[in-house]
C-alpha cells in the first residue's frame, strides 16, 4: 500500500505558487480505504522456480529469463528487437544519446540538437533530453485526448530539430501517423515515451512498432510489472546494437568502449517477473477497460467532469483514469475534490502538476507557442484510482463519492 501523500490545503492550488509548489496540511493518519495505486503482478507460484534457478545457479544479470523476455516482447509489439534495460528513463537516456551521438557525427549545420517534446509529461522524458546533451522545445497537447498535438509540432521544427519525442497519455494512443509523416517529412526520428503503452492498442494492435523506438515502462503502477524496469522496441538493428553496448557501461566486450554508457542492466529476476506479468497482459488489460468503462457510465452527467477522448480506432491501456474539473461548473476545484476523497480515504494524484515547463530543472528550455491546453490540463485533471484492486465495484463505489461530493459541493454554492 502507498503511503499517504500530503494534502493541499482547501482552496489551494497546484500552480498558484511559482513553480506550482502546494500549499500542504497534515496527511491523513488512517490508511487508505481505496489506494490510488495497487500492483498488478502474477502469483509468487508462477515465478517462483524461475527464481529459484536464478539464486541457485547465481545467474543475476545478463542470463536466460532477459533473452526470453526480449524475444516474447519483440512478438507482443511486434518488432524485430526488444532490449530490456533498467528502467524506462533509462531506455530514453539510451536512445536519445544514440540519436546525440548521430548528430555530432552528421557534417550538416546547424547541428540537430534539439527535441520537440510535450510539457504535459511526466518529468522523466525532458530529463532524458537533457542528459542526452540535447535541448527540449515544449509544445502543447491536444485538448481531447491530452497527447501530443500534431500541429504544434509542425509549428516548432526548425533545421536544429533532431527528434519528436511523444508519449501514449495514461494509455492513448498518440497520432503516430500523423507525428512519424511529420518526423519523415523533416527528416528526423520518432521515438515514443511509451512508458503507459503496455495494453494500448492501434486498430487492434499492441502499440510498439510505429516510429524509429519505443521506450516502455515496467513499474508497478504499469500492466506489465517488473519492479523496476524498461523495454526498448525498434526494428533498427544498429540502434538495438547500441543499446546493449551502452546499457554495459558502453562496454564492447573485450573492455574497449567508443562511447560511454552507463549501467542499465535488467536484473534476472526483474525479467522473469516481466515475462509472467507479459502473459497475463491481456486479461490484466481487460480488466482495465472494465474498471474505465465504470468509471465513464457511473460519472456520465455528472455536472463539471469530463474525460479523456481515446480516438475510435484506438484502445487505451487505462494505466491512469483521468477527470477534468470544471471548478465553477462542479462547485469545487480539482483539488478542493482531492481533500474531499482524502477524507473519504480516496487516494487520488494531480497530473502532471506542475508541467515541465514550470519545473526549475528545464527553465532554459524552448517554449513554442502557447501551452494553454497543457496549463489548463495541469490545473484540472484528476487521476482516480487504478490498477489490480479497481474492480468495476470500486470504480463505482469511488465514481459515486465524486457524485457526492460534487452535489454537496453545487448545493453549497450561493444562487
Amino acid at each position: 500500500m502507498e503511503p499517504a501523500v500530503p494534502r493541499l490545503a482547501p482552496g489551494a492550488s497546484m500552480m498558484e505558487s511559482g513553480c506550482a509548489t502546494p500549499v500542504l496540511m497534515t496527511p491523513p493518519s488512517h490508511s487508505w480505504a481505496v489506494p490510488f495505486n495497487r500492483p498488478d503482478v502474477p502469483s509468487f507460484d508462477a515465478i517462483s522456480a524461475d527464481i529459484r534457478e536464478c539464486i541457485t545457479t547465481g545467474q543475476l544479470t545478463k542470463g536466460p529469463q532477459l533473452a526470453a523476455f526480449e524475444r516474447e516482447a519483440a512478438a507482443a509489439v511486434g518488432t524485430s528487437h526488444v532490449v530490456g534495460v533498467s528502467s524506462c528513463t533509462s531506455g530514453l537516456m539510451l536512445v536519445l544519446r544514440a540519436i546525440a551521438d548521430r548528430a555530432a557525427e552528421a557534417s550538416c549545420l546547424p547541428r540537430r540538437t534539439e527535441v520537440i517534446l510535450p510539457s504535459f509529461n511526466f518529468l522523466a522524458a525532458p530529463a532524458a533530453v537533457v542528459w542526452a546533451g540535447l535541448a527540449p522545445v515544449f509544445v502543447d497537447v491536444d485538448p481531447a485526448t491530452y497527447t501530443l498535438d500534431p500541429a504544434a509540432v509542425e509549428r516548432a521544427l526548425s533545421p536544429r530539430t533532431g527528434a519528436i519525442l511523444s508519449c501514449h497519455t495514461f494509455g492513448c494512443p498518440c497520432d503516430v501517423v500523423r507525428l512519424a509523416a511529420i518526423a519523415a517529412g523533416a527528416g528526423v526520428s520518432l521515438v515514443v515515451d511509451a512508458a503507459h503503452g503496455l495494453g494500448s492498442e492501434i486498430s487492434g494492435r499492441q502499440v510498439g512498432s510505429e516510429g524509429f523506438a519505443q521506450v516502455f515502462s515496467l513499474s508497478p503502477t504499469k500492466l506489465v510489472v517488473a519492479g523496476e524496469g524498461g523495454l526498448i522496441a525498434t526494428d533498427c538493428p544498429s540502434l538495438a546494437a547500441a543499446i546493449k553496448t551502452g546499457r554495459e557501461y558502453g562496454n564492447d566486450g573485450a573492455y574497449g568502449c567508443d562511447r560511454a554508457g552507463i549501467n542499465a542492466r535488467m536484473p534476472e529476476i526483474s525479467a522473469a517477473l516481466g515475462r509472467a506479468s507479459l502473459a497475463r497482459l491481456p486479461a490484466t488489460a481487460a480488466a482495465r477497460r472494465a474498471a474505465a468503462d465504470a468509471y465513464r457510465e457511473s460519472l456520465a452527467g455528472v455536472p463539471g467532469i469530463s474525460f479523456q477522448v481515446i480516438p475510435a480506432t484506438c484502445r487505451s491501456s487505462w494505466k491512469d483514469f483521468c477527470v477534468a474539473v470544471d471548478g465553477p461548473e462542479a462547485g469545487l476545484s480539482r483539488d478542493q475534490l482531492r481533500v474531499r476523497l482524502a477524507d473519504a480515504g480516496i487516494d487520488t494524484r494531480a497530473y502532471y502538476s506542475p508541467p515541465c515547463h514550470r519545473m526549475k530543472a528545464f527553465a532554459e528550455a524552448t517554449v513554442s507557442g502557447s501551452l494553454a491546453v497543457t496549463d489548463q490540463l495541469a490545473t484540472t485533471l484528476l487521476a482516480l484510482p487504478m490498477g489490480g484492486h479497481v474492480s468495476p465495484a470500486v470504480a463505482v463505489r469511488v465514481a459515486n463519492e465524486v457524485r457526492r461530493i460534487i452535489v454537496q459541493a453545487r448545493e453549497a454554492v450561493p444562487v
